[in-house]
Formats: C-alpha cells, structure tokens, sequence
C-alpha cells in the first residue's frame, strides 16, 4: 500500500516531464517552420495564379481603415483582385471598407465592397458563400483575411506558392498563418489576449506544429476547385467553428491530392480595446468548437494547455509523501511554461523579459481556465450581437429557434 501511495505521488513529476517535452517538441517543430528573414528567398511563389482576396467585415473595428488598406503593401505576385464583404448599408464597416477600395484601386488592385445580405448562424461563413457565388471572373485560389489582420509587409506568396500546380513537393489544398496579435495593449482584456496568443502552448505558431489537420481561418488560402469539391463556404455556415469544418471537408473528401499546412509567417491582428469578460467569452468560444467538432481533443486543455497551476496543486498534496518528486516537478513545470512563454513571445514579434513573460504565463492559464469552464457549463454562446446553442452534432442555431 504504501509503494502504491508513493507511485501515485509522483504522478505530478510525470505530468510534468510529459507537458516539458510536448513543449519541447512544439519549439522544435515552430523553429523549423521559421519564417524567412529579409533578403532570404521566399518559400514559394505565386506564379500566374488569380487570387480571389476576400475580407469579411462586421462594425466599426479598430484601425479597420487601416488594416483594409494593407493590402497594398503585401508581397503577393498573383493577380489579385479584392472583395470586401459587408452586409449591408447600415453596417459600421461600410465606410472604412468603401474608403480601402478606393485606396486599392488607386495602387493599380481591382478592389470593391460587396454587400452580401449574409444570412445563417456563421455570417463570417455566410459573407465569404456570398462572395464567391457573385464573382464571375475566374480564380484559382481564394485568400481570407480577417479584417483587423494587418497586411503590410506580409509575404502572401507563402500562402498561395504552395497552392499551385507543379508546386514541390506537392501542391497543398489549404495554407494558413498562425494569427498573433500585435497592437499594443489597450485594455487588460488585450494584455489576457494577447498572453494566450504570444506567451502558452495555444499561441497557434506553436500549436500549428502538433496539430497537423489545424487551420485557423484569420488568414487562409485554399485552392478553388480543392474548396468547390468539399462543398465551398455555403456548406460552413451552420458550424460555429467555419475553419475546422472547412479542414476536415478538405481531408475527408474522396479522392482527396492535397493536405493542410501552416505557413512560415504570422498574421498579425491589431485587434484591441476589448473587455476581459469578452476575451475569456471569445477562448470559450474557441474550445466549445473543439467541443462539438473536435471532442477528442477537449482533454488537451486541462492537460497541456493550463497544465501548470495543475501540476502545482498536484504537488503540494503529493508532497508529504514524495517531497523531493513534487518538488522537481513544480521545478519542471514552471521552468517549461516560463519557456513557451518566451519561445511564442519571440514568435509573436515581442520581447518579454523573464518576469514579463512569467506573468503572461499566469494571465494566459487564468484565461484558458476560466473559458474551459465555461465552454463546459453551457452550450450557448454569444457572437458578434446574436445568441446561439451548438447542438450535439456541433450544429449551430440561434438561440430560441
């Protein structure tokens, strides 16, 4: 009995070397991925590719003119021509988005605003089936960007090079970026935020390297045709989470070619001015998607994702028992978080000092805690001004209906 009280005591120790070396392996996979310095070839190029750029757009977002306009200055060697959706006339966008197009077309980019009257419980998914059906020059490949991502400066090439036929070592169907969020902090909601994205094992530069069938739809290519096959974004909008839906169409489908992969860049969002509550409401969000379309992987956020303050608690009640092995594995766990919080603040363009990072560390395990618990509570969630449950088939309905 008492060998037995003493394995179970170090259970703590094990949790701990198994998230180190996850970690581990997570930095190793990102550093390969890393992303060209100025000067170095580019990893792909676009070619004559025609690129269909969509960006939807929902209310008057910080720097929106701005980010809308960026386009401008990415490197992308395709033939571009850009789309933004808006709803409708009354929609706050409207404005900056109007004004982004006539900035484009000026820089020689076919630019326009396209009021879509998007309807179904996704409008992002809903915005972009609307774009899509109305465009009537040919494409090859369509690229989304989120409207608070930041183009400027980014090489879109690394999106859609490996989309192309004769692309090595073979043509992909999907290419994303691991979005990070760059704007400085307006509000503690902001710091929350930008702590999940740039300072844990979530922050997606990291996360892209141990999850192969991921894709994170803030900025995103996918070939036409390979997007036609899996049903296109029309057959999204009923799922909250359009991008998961998307991936797993685009591998499942029969006679699949392709796969997914991340790209060797970031998309940065100058996302800001949020409130707390709606930070720990928009992660909640995120993991009740895993809930409903990924179950499987739920367990991994109390495991990996949050593990530290875990692990600790964990320690301190083996410590009577196996004092040296809690001891090393509070050392372990700490030590690891410390250091994925470093690794993704140099991914995400920042540079965090060890207490600075440290501190993102607890702020980004707070937040992913208290959003797991919520995505558990209930599945009713609230997105963009609209309430909606997600069925246990991971459908998504509004609220009451």
């Amino acid at each position: 009995m008492s060998a037995l009280l003493h394995a179970a005591a170090c259970l703590p120790l094990a949790w701990a070397l198994a998230v180190a070396s996850v970690s581990a392996e997570a930095a190793r996979r990102a550093a390969r991925r890393r992303p060209a310095g100025p000067g170095e070839a580019p990893a792909a190029e676009a070619g004559a590719a025609r690129v269909l750029v969509v960006r939807p757009c929902a209310g008057p977002e910080p720097h929106l003119e701005r980010t809308l306009r960026s386009l401008a200055g990415a490197r992308l060697s395709a033939a571009a021509r850009c789309v933004f959706a808006v709803a409708d006339a009354g929609d706050g966008a409207l404005p900056a988005a109007s004004a982004a197009a006539e900035a484009l077309r000026a820089a020689g980019i076919p630019a326009e605003v396209a009021l879509t009257a998007a309807a179904g419980p996704n409008r992002k998914a809903a915005q972009l089936a609307a774009v899509v059906a109305r465009e009537a020059a040919p494409f090859d490949a369509v690229l989304v960007a989120d409207s608070d991502v930041d183009l400027d400066g980014v090489d879109l090439d690394a999106l859609v090079g490996p989309l192309r036929d004769g692309a090595r070592p073979a043509p992909l169907d999907a290419v994303w970026a691991p979005p990070v969020e760059v704007a400085p902090a307006a509000s503690l909601g902001d710091r929350a935020s930008a702590a999940v994205l740039g300072a844990s094992l979530h922050a997606f530069p990291l996360l892209a390297g141990l999850d192969p069938r991921g894709l994170v739809g803030k900025l995103f290519a996918v070939r036409a045709d390979a997007l036609a096959a899996a049903g296109g974004f029309a057959a999204l909008t009923a799922h909250l989470g359009e991008d998961m839906e998307l991936s797993r169409r685009l591998l499942a489908r029969p006679g699949a070619r392709g796969a997914i992969a991340a790209a060797p860049l970031v998309a940065p969002s100058l996302a800001s001015g949020r409130a707390l509550r709606d930070v720990v409401a928009r992660y909640a969000r995120w993991i009740t998607v895993i809930r409903a379309q990924r179950p499987a992987l739920l367990a991994s956020y109390p495991a990996l994702f949050f593990a530290t303050p875990l692990i600790a608690a964990l320690a301190l009640l083996a410590a009577p028992v196996a004092p040296v092995a809690a001891a090393a594995a509070v050392v372990i766990a700490v030590a690891s978080r410390v250091a994925v919080a470093a690794c993704a603040s140099r991914w995400a363009g920042r540079r965090a000092s060890l207490f600075a990072a440290a501190a993102d560390a607890c702020l980004a395990d707070l937040v992913l805690g208290a959003a797991f618990l919520r995505a558990l509570s209930t599945r009713t969630v609230v997105w963009r001004s609209g309430r909606f449950t997600i069925d246990r088939r991971g459908l998504l309905r509004e609220a009451g209906a």
